[in-house]
């Protein structure tokens, strides 16, 4: 008897928390992804990423993102990046340049922050016809992050990220994202990740959109203290 009651309550407080999420955000979409990542030494690395955009409460396919990075280590608390995205849409293919510089603070062996400010310029062509139809997008990006590290392999961390969309000469607000995930490091080279995404557009939309990713880094390899 006991065993049935428990069952119940579990699927009522199922049937409840779901009922509440439907309410809570208005649509879901994901964008799970795979990265090749290649280091040349400590500082310097390049990488290959495949996002798929599903929306719609992951039923309808949106498109399909290439994207290639550089990052450069010039410190241990400042790391800079081009990230540059080919995004091959339903309508109209476009390109998205990424420009962002990474400030770590390190509290302790476990706890970290940082702060990444980000420019990011979106087009579909830098053909003049195309210009004055479609003009290019910027947006000013700053993300602040908290992580904590469980153990060598396990890492759990959360950020907020505020988007600015320019135009008209001034700077307005576009979206906010918060976010909770995880990273696990399932051997030297290979690293699982997922997290939960909270987006507020500024059509008053909240949009909840989970993902995971792989991470496949080959070359530079730190060398081991027995070395």
């Amino acid at each position: 008897m006991n065993t049935i009651i428990k069952a119940l309550g579990i699927i009522c407080l199922f049937l409840i928390t779901n009922q509440t999420i439907a309410q809570v955000f208005d649509e879901w979409d994901a964008r799970p992804n795979v990265s090749l990542k290649y280091k040349f030494n400590k500082r310097l690395s390049v990488s290959g990423t495949y996002y798929l955009y599903l929306e719609e409460n992951f039923r309808q396919y949106n498109k399909s993102v290439l994207a290639t990075e550089i990052e450069y280590k010039f410190a241990p608390w400042l790391k800079a990046g081009i990230d540059y995205r080919f995004g091959i849409d339903q309508k109209d293919n476009y390109h998205d340049i990424r420009y962002s510089a990474t400030f770590s603070y390190k509290a302790s062996s476990k706890w970290k922050f940082s702060y990444r400010p980000m420019l990011q310029q979106e087009f579909i062509s830098l053909k003049k016809e195309h210009l004055q139809a479609d003009p290019i997008e910027y947006y000013l990006r700053n993300r602040v992050t908290v992580s904590f590290k469980i153990s060598n392999n396990w890492e759990v961390y959360a950020f907020t990220e505020n988007y600015l969309r320019a135009g008209s000469g001034d700077l307005r607000f576009y979206r906010q994202k918060t976010a909770t995930g995880a990273e696990v490091e399932a051997t030297e080279r290979s690293k699982f990740g997922a997290r939960f995404e909270v987006i507020h557009k500024k059509n008053g939309k909240v949009v909840a959109r989970p993902n995971i990713s792989y991470t496949l880094t080959l070359g530079y390899r730190k060398a081991s203290a027995g070395n």
